[in-house]
């Protein structure tokens, strides 16, 4: 982006080879130096192989919260997963299955994994986001057994939420701190599917806590393909920038932001918004 006033907080999502087998056949991970110093850092890739995440790597631990989300790729509908999928919470490695899509979360120090993908219907997206500007692991050896419900309260299924339309969203997956066991985190992931202005005639808001707009496409054998052509203003000057690749929009807490729009369209896109407060909110200006 150009060496402007809020220049920095527009960059763009550089794809790389993932692992590979069950793993990210292609990801992005940003960490919080590249988040103007959050404590966030994400993971979104796609994924489409059958098998064990990490093998022999058993469950491990961070220091820091995480929240473990599971979504579709598909242009129409937000509550196709495409997989089916187990993942173990707990030292004792409890297991949990699922097929929708699906938000878990791991607060700190409680171990988490394997995660296995059991079948592949069509290729899926999963993005961790963890509230620390830094990502550290360490193993944990499986110990013990459950009733297996001791950790269930930690998965929450997402229910498709028809959003506004238009160019704004069609459909959404959302969750706070109430749906995360209390973590100080909230999510929108929406689909986005037409031309337009998201807010006719609304202006520009602002968070009162730290937050990111991460735009994404779908063409899941080249994520590095957004889909559509966005423009955004930022700040009270309202500085416009214009973007056709994926990208993260970072804002710090009470950056205005708005007249986003959607000035052309090849394919649906999706945007996730992630607030560092365990509620959303939004003010207008």
């Amino acid at each position: 982006m150009a060496a402007t006033k809020y220049g920095d907080l527009v960059r763009t999502l550089n794809y790389i080879k993932g692992m590979g087998g069950a793993n990210a056949r292609q990801m992005t991970f940003m960490a919080g130096d590249q988040l103007q110093g959050f404590n966030l850092n994400f993971v979104v890739g796609v994924y489409d192989e059958p098998g064990d995440w990490a093998p022999g790597m058993g469950a491990h631990t961070h220091p820091f919260d995480e929240a473990l989300l599971f979504f579709g790729y598909d242009d129409n509908d937000l509550s196709y997963l495409g997989a089916e999928m187990e993942l173990a919470m707990g030292k004792e490695y409890e297991a949990h299955r699922f097929n929708v899509p699906t938000v878990v979360a791991a607060p700190a120090n409680l171990p988490h994994c394997p995660l296995i993908t059991r079948k592949v219907y069509k290729p899926f997206g999963h993005f961790h986001l963890a509230l620390s500007g830094r990502y550290a692991a360490e193993k944990i050896e499986q110990e013990g057994t459950t009733d297996g419900k001791k950790y269930a309260y930690l998965f929450n299924t997402l229910k498709v939420k028809k959003a506004t339309g238009g160019a704004d969203a069609a459909q959404l997956l959302s969750a706070d701190g109430k749906d995360l066991a209390g973590l100080p985190l909230n999510f929108n992931l929406g689909r986005y599917k037409q031309t337009g202005a998201w807010h006719p005639g609304k202006g520009s808001c602002r968070h009162s806590y730290d937050s990111c707009l991460v735009f994404f496409g779908h063409k899941t054998d080249n994520l590095s393909y957004l889909g559509a052509e966005i423009s955004i203003e930022i700040g009270i000057e309202g500085e416009k920038y214009t973007f056709d690749v994926p990208t993260v929009v970072v804002l710090p807490r009470g950056t205005p932001y708005g007249s986003i729009t959607c000035r052309k369209l090849e394919k649906p896109y999706s945007v996730m918004q992630i607030g560092l407060s365990a509620r959303y909110d939004c003010e207008w200006l």
